[in-house]
């Protein structure tokens, strides 16, 4: 990797936080979207970590539910306003387009992070859980983020150039992510205590390599699907 290439791959991440904190569009759905029904799940489900059996049961799969479908609603205009803006030949012509692949995906990997980082701590706060594993529940959340965060990258950039890019993004976005889904309520499963469970550290690993494929993937396809 060169000097160059890095610095290239730098400037897209910087620009794009700039323009999202400018903005605060992504920040602003998927924050509001991931809170709101956080909330509203907490009071109707109420401290349910006394049942810790439940509580493993259930707030994995809502946790990632709802950190999915803040995604599906927030960050399908990565590419999006690139279009819109009429700025896509610009940064065509400013950058290879790995590069500009690897500071798009940094971007939200970085946000989908910021996210996990306000909605899980409150998440085991309300519901009132118990972890067994802190550093399992934390790999859990940073390998299923960076999961959404690959595929969703990829898809955003081959939705651009399409109409009714949000509903194209969505019909895409479920069966790419429906494993990666599985694997990280079963990763996160794994780190509450009460937890039955027997494949959680086989949750992460699969989780991992399906980032590492995914990614891979993203590197490979992104030059088509950003030629014009």
């Amino acid at each position: 990797m060169s000097s160059a290439w890095a610095a290239r791959a730098a400037a897209v991440f910087a620009k794009e936080w700039r323009c999202e904190l400018r903005t605060r569009h992504a920040l602003a759905t998927l924050g509001l979207f991931a809170l709101t029904t956080m909330i509203v799940a907490s009071f109707v489900l109420g401290p349910i970590g006394n049942d810790v059996e439940l509580a493993a049961r259930v707030v994995p799969v809502l946790l990632w539910l709802i950190l999915l479908f803040a995604a599906c609603a927030g960050l399908p205009r990565v590419f999006v306003h690139e279009e819109e803006s009429r700025t896509a030949t610009a940064l065509r012509l400013a950058a290879e387009p790995s590069a500009l692949f690897a500071g798009k995906l940094l971007h939200v990997v970085t946000l989908v992070l910021a996210i996990e980082a306000v909605v899980a701590p409150l998440a085991v706060v309300m519901f009132d859980l118990e972890l067994a594993s802190a550093a399992r529940f934390a790999a859990a959340l940073a390998a299923g983020g960076l999961a959404i965060a690959g595929a969703t990258t990829l898809l955003a950039a081959i939705v651009a150039q399409g109409r009714g890019a949000s509903t194209l993004f969505a019909v895409l976005a479920l069966p790419i992510l429906l494993p990666a889904l599985a694997l990280a309520v079963a990763a996160t499963r794994a780190a509450f205590a009460g937890a039955v469970v027997l494949d959680g550290a086989a949750g992460l690993e699969l989780l991992l390599l399906y980032d590492g494929s995914i990614i891979v993937a993203g590197f490979l396809l992104f030059p088509a699907t950003w030629s014009p």
